[in-house]
């Protein structure tokens, strides 16, 4: 597949993910503020966090729609979104925005597996502990990103090797960013805290959700609605966890294949940088499924759009025959009188 090919379709795919992202993210944040259920009010908090997150990161990703290619020495991101207009640094730093803010909800989900937790085991949270967990969860992706700004970034370098290794690339060197010390300390720390995030991350989530199942089986009520509601709760979160970590691995063996086989797939380029992103997308709706509550509130409103639209439909039909009726019996006035 050619590059303007590919170039034509991220131009029309890219506004309408971010736009179907929005909706559902919307609409999910719509269900976070209706629901009154108690357990969902003292959560409310912590989905909170993970949607604004998740909000970033589509923004960030639609004005970047930024692709990475990693060369030999160095690594190039190439943009093609809106960011290209205000220049280069700008792009830097709203891709650095689109890292931390994916990175945050990771972290996000797997505190609310915590939180969940400490519930199930009466272990009440104080607000001292609560603002505490929320500094740690965002103190890795601001870690990360005080790395990749302060990493060397030797534009002319980047530009040069990606040119020299990917000669039939189309990109404009004022659209190219990226890191040109592969060995620096700072690489190697957000490296380090890359790899926590795509395996160890999954796995603290999977131990507490190993935890929380004992506790809930563990219930006499174990046929009640409230548990029935909490084990669905938990299978949509350990999906929400899961999900990244698959999306990463392309990612992962593109950077091999260039290091080692001095070759870069065009196409693998471009479907990775959709991979970053499309959590964002999936979340909202696992949400919806799974959060028993927002699924019975979600189909509610779609129940009640359809009868209002099946009213709005039977008044105009009405209406109609009603216009109908009376012009027929104008006519038939008419006549009589001639």
């Amino acid at each position: 597949m050619k590059e303007v090919d590919i170039l034509a379709f991220i131009y029309v795919a890219y506004p309408i993910f971010a736009i179907t992202v929005l909706f559902s993210q919307a609409l999910l944040l719509l269900l976070i503020f209706k629901n009154q259920t108690k357990l969902l009010r003292t959560m409310r908090i912590y989905l909170l966090n993970i949607c604004a997150a998740q909000v970033v990161t589509i923004i960030a990703g639609f004005l970047t729609q930024c692709r990475m290619v990693p060369n030999q020495t160095t690594v190039a991101f190439v943009c093609t979104g809106v960011c290209t207009r205000l220049g280069r640094n700008t792009c830097f730093l709203i891709h650095l925005l689109r890292d931390a803010s994916s990175m945050v909800a990771l972290f996000a989900i797997v505190h609310v597996f915590y939180y969940r937790y400490k519930i199930l085991s009466h272990q009440k949270l104080s607000s001292t502990q609560i603002l505490r967990n929320f500094i740690i969860v965002h103190l890795p992706a601001v870690f990360c990103a005080i790395c990749q700004f302060i990493n060397p970034s030797h534009h002319n370098a980047i530009v040069l090797e990606t040119r020299a290794l990917h000669p039939t690339y189309l990109f404009e060197s004022q659209s190219v960013f990226g890191f040109s010390a592969l060995k620096s300390p700072a690489v190697k720390a957000s490296t380090i805290i890359f790899t926590f995030v795509l395996f160890l991350n999954p796995l603290a989530a999977l131990i507490y959700r190993n935890k929380i199942w004992v506790l809930l089986n563990e219930y006499e009520e174990y046929n009640s609605p409230r548990i029935k509601h909490a084990k669905s709760m938990i299978t949509g979160l350990t999906i929400q966890t899961l999900i990244p970590s698959v999306c990463f691995v392309p990612l992962i063996v593109q950077f091999f294949l260039t290091q080692y086989s001095e070759t870069g797939v065009l196409i693998l380029e471009y479907f990775n940088s959709f991979l970053v992103i499309l959590p964002t997308l999936v979340d909202p709706i696992l949400s919806i499924v799974f959060v028993i509550p927002f699924r019975r509130m979600f189909f509610k409103y779609l129940l009640a759009v359809r009868q209002c639209r099946f009213s709005f439909s039977k008044l105009s039909d009405d209406d109609i025959m009603s216009k109908g009726g009376n012009g027929y019996s104008s006519v038939r006035a008419a006549s009589r009188k001639t």
